[in-house]
């Protein structure tokens, strides 16, 4: 059977795509093994409340603020303004994948290998088999997949670790030189992770990459890159599932549009760029990647009510977790 689409991952960027696309009417497939875990702290930021419903299948608990500290100073936002969720990732993930087969989409519960593109199609060679497509979208996060189709290509290295504490109601970062450690507070535990640039911390847990900039090119002639497979990012707030639905819906729109004949898929690269400014979140990055100005940051935050507030309105939730990589 040849499908006008293949998407390759079944996370938010993959899931989301192949539900837009099975509810515009093409045949589309996808291919995941569903098994592997995340490394993932799970949180649905105040920018993925404002524009997506939440569910409560997958949440674990509202957020009050988070805790960032630098060196000996810690501070604390309480959100006024801003809403976010921490979640189980697994049944996210899950929950999305169960809508976009309600939507018509296939699953073939297998790994991908390798795709090569022609003039007219693609093909995917998994474990089991051989998939042709009209088209696919790569969504398989930092993988040898999307490095092999030109994926990102800078990223961090991160390990995470469940820990059985009891847990509150925010989010808290400890920023440091080269690296930075987190703690997200779930239902009845806590996922602590730790994050660097020069390999795998050396703890027990389990390991995921971090991706810290888009790739040089997100389109080719038969297929996209989205989501983390793209580096979609962001430097400034470690926002990442957000990035990787919303490209998933643009990447199965211009698709959508190259079906019908109505654009080229170069017409990716145009709309994400237009709707992602990682430029001018990098370099907010850099900024803050000084230890004097990090250090001045959060203590402004700590003894300055007006910049909390500030802060809270226009830039919560303060994931920061790629500040001090950059």
């Amino acid at each position: 059977m040849r499908y006008d689409v293949a998407v390759i991952g079944a996370g938010p960027a993959g899931s989301f795509a192949a539900e837009k696309l099975s509810s515009l009417g093409h045949k589309t497939i996808i291919i995941d093994p569903c098994y592997k875990k995340k490394a993932c702290a799970g949180i649905l930021t105040a920018q993925y409340a404002r524009e997506y419903k939440i569910d409560d299948a997958y949440v674990e608990r509202e957020l009050k603020g988070i805790r960032l500290s630098f060196r000996d100073i810690r501070a604390e936002i309480t959100y006024r303004k801003a809403v976010e969720y921490s979640i189980d990732r697994e049944a996210f993930d899950s929950f999305n994948l169960n809508e976009a087969i309600n939507a018509g989409a296939g699953l073939k519960k297998d790994i991908a290998l390798s795709l090569e593109e022609n003039d007219s199609s693609v093909a995917i060679r998994t474990t089991k088999e051989q998939i042709d497509a009209d088209y696919a979208i790569v969504a398989s996060g930092v993988s040898d997949l999307s490095r092999l189709c030109g994926g990102a290509k800078k990223y961090a290295y991160c390990v995470q670790q469940k820990k059985n504490e009891e847990p509150d109601d925010y989010f808290e970062m400890n920023l440091m030189h080269g690296g930075y450690s987190w703690s997200a507070p779930k239902k009845n535990h806590v996922l602590t992770g730790t994050s660097s640039l020069n390999g795998y911390p050396d703890i027990p847990g389990e390991k995921g990459l971090i991706p810290l900039e888009p790739a040089e090119k997100t389109f080719s002639n038969r297929f996209l890159l989205a989501g983390d497979a793209a580096g979609f990012v962001s430097p400034f707030e470690g926002e990442g599932i957000f990035y990787a639905r919303r490209s998933g819906e643009i990447a199965a729109e211009v698709l959508s549009g190259a079906i019908s004949g109505n654009n080229a898929l170069a017409s990716f690269e145009k709309r994400w760029k237009k709707e992602f400014d990682f430029s001018t979140l990098a370099m907010l990055a850099r900024f803050l990647s000084n230890d004097m100005v990090l250090e001045a940051f959060v203590r402004e935050i700590r003894d300055n009510e007006r910049f909390r507030y500030w802060l809270d309105a226009f830039f919560s939730p303060l994931g920061f977790t790629v500040v001090t990589l950059l």
